[in-house]
């Protein structure tokens, strides 16, 4: 039942945004979502930023059985900014704060633009996302060294 309810609201959000592309999967028990983000629609102040993204940046929404009452899942698949969030953590909190069963995927990916200028252009770092227990998580592109230079200044 849940992944006719999320094709149809896929199907409501095929034409978003120019420059956002939606890709919708149903893989077992699960509903996949990539969203494809070009560069050139995010408001990215300086060149040195726009110098380090990537030229689309990849989230994927997991979709879980019980959806609205379960809340998706929001990873990154792309490395845009440092220490890298692509290792996992659901980003849901930070790009829909106030995201309830009553709403549905267009609140996320309406967040997913200031999201990313946010944090492409701060200045100084800013724990984002969520760890779950029992969830596996890639930390094979989490900058140890930045981290240790974020941890040093604190001591």
């Amino acid at each position: 039942m849940y992944f006719y309810l999320c094709n149809i609201e896929i199907e409501s959000l095929t034409d978003f945004k120019a420059g956002m592309y939606i890709h919708p999967k149903d893989v077992g028990s699960e509903f996949l979502v990539d969203v494809m983000i070009e560069k050139n629609i995010i408001g990215i102040d300086s060149e040195k930023a726009k110098e380090r993204v990537p030229e689309t940046i990849v989230f994927l929404i997991i979709i879980l059985p019980g959806y609205p009452e379960v809340a998706p899942k929001v990873l990154t698949k792309s490395n845009f900014c440092s220490p890298s969030l692509m290792d996992g953590r659901d980003l849901l909190k930070d790009i829909c704060p106030h995201w309830t069963p009553k709403s549905n995927l267009k609140p996320i990916l309406e967040g997913m633009l200031p999201f990313l200028s946010r944090v492409i252009n701060a200045r100084g770092y800013k724990f984002y996302g969520t760890f779950h227990l029992g969830s596996t998580y890639n930390l094979k592109n989490f900058d140890n060294m930045i981290v240790g230079k974020f941890l040093l200044s604190y001591l």
